[in-house]
């Protein structure tokens, strides 16, 4: 069946989770079909990211070239998704990968609403996969950027389920939080929340958060099917010097050795982004190092973009559709990685809309862990509420 041609597509900025400017399309099919897509935005994009735009302003419209750009989209849209995201991929110097992921999602969700399917089944009709809901991760400490070197080095420490159904895994980790919630409290530590809905901890020292953490679930009760998962952002943290993950910068043995042993000492069965891309040695020697059990992942070293892909590097690979700004290439990114036997986590960004697709690509790519933020802002708990309305529809 040929899909509905596109009639109008507009753009409007939208405000982010940090309080800055977001990408939001609003797409109307021939058929009176509409679909609405947002793209976040990193608090600190990787290097390896497509760039975003930056001409985006509140109560503005976008300038006429972009204007005129997407007025041509509607030439390629009967052909399906990947029509229209190899037409936008073409204008990505234009758009940008945060406008023109945008218009690739409100696409998407009017042609998923067109052909009577939700939108997890439209990705999954694409990948060829069968839908399984994720593992989730949960962020309950953000340090790195959201901290600014007044925090715990890591990016976030976060609980991590196994891959259970949204109704056992999120009471799960709601429990858990509350309670590392009132632990930080009493311990005179916890100043706020992060843009990601992490806690924002009144200290640098990360042996005693993981500790603190790891106590919490061994003796609470709250961590029955939980453990620990280290976004390291490591990209981040390089200096000329090494890596800032304490008082003097490290080399990257030196780091392998202080993730190694961290492994050892705490509940850790994730880590991503150990290293920067240049090292690539370090990370074939850091999956040697640790416990079969625990997953090494790679963000900033992929990037979303397939032409990255190394199986030899790490176990998985952090799938995030505004690094290549389609999701036809998202798709084919994970596709690929599924082919070279990778586990992928679907990622929300730093700075979130209430845009809760990265939900309906988990469960339609089957990926083994969807990282969705803390259980403390809209925007992420939109994402862990459609998860819910999606194991209703699973199990209708």
């Amino acid at each position: 069946m040929t899909p509905p041609g596109i009639h109008d597509v507009k753009v409007r900025a939208i405000v982010n989770s940090g309080g800055g400017v977001a990408a939001e399309a609003e797409l109307v099919l021939s058929d009176g079909t509409i679909g609405r897509g947002s793209a976040p935005v990193a608090i600190k994009p990787g290097r390896r990211e497509r760039p975003v735009t930056d001409y985006l302003r509140i109560g503005s419209p976008p300038p006429v070239d972009v204007v005129k750009a997407l007025s041509a989209l509607s030439d390629r849209s009967r052909d399906g998704q990947e029509a229209v995201d190899a037409w936008l991929d073409g204008q990505l110097p234009v758009l940008g990968t945060d406008v023109a992921l945008a218009v690739s999602l409100a696409y998407a969700r009017a042609a998923a609403t067109a052909s009577g399917r939700w939108l997890y089944s439209y990705f999954a009709s694409l990948s060829r996969t069968e839908p399984a809901f994720p593992g989730l991760l949960a962020a309950v400490v953000s340090g790195g950027l959201h901290r600014r070197g007044h925090g715990v080095p890591f990016q976030q420490i976060m609980f991590a389920t196994e891959r259970l159904g949204p109704g056992q895994a999120i009471p799960l980790i709601l429990e858990a939080y509350r309670r590392a919630e009132r632990l930080f409290e009493a311990h005179g530590l916890l100043l706020g929340h992060s843009a990601s809905g992490g806690m924002l901890l009144d200290s640098a020292d990360l042996s005693l958060t993981l500790g603190l953490l790891s106590e919490h679930l061994e003796h609470t009760g709250a961590g029955a099917g939980l453990s620990l998962a280290v976004d390291v952002a490591a990209e981040h943290l390089w200096t000329e010097d090494g890596y800032l993950l304490g008082e003097r910068p490290l080399g990257p043995e030196s780091v392998m050795e202080r993730i190694a042993d961290l492994a050892t000492l705490y509940p850790i069965t994730f880590v991503e982004d150990p290293f920067t891309s240049e090292h690539s040695v370090w990370w074939a020697r850091l999956r040697e190092r640790l416990p079969h059990h625990v997953a090494v992942v790679g963000d900033d070293l992929y990037a979303t973009n397939r032409a990255y892909l190394d199986p030899s590097l790490a176990d998985g690979i952090v799938l995030k559709m505004n690094q290549v700004g389609t999701v036809s290439a998202a798709l084919r990114t994970s596709v690929q990685a599924a082919a070279y036997g990778m586990s992928q986590c679907v990622s929300h960004r730093s700075l979130e809309t209430e845009d809760t697709s990265v939900a309906d690509l988990a469960v339609g790519v089957a990926a083994r862990w969807l990282k969705i933020g803390g259980p403390r802002r809209g925007d992420r708990t939109a994402k862990y509420n459609r998860l819910l309305r999606l194991e209703e529809a699973l199990r209708a």
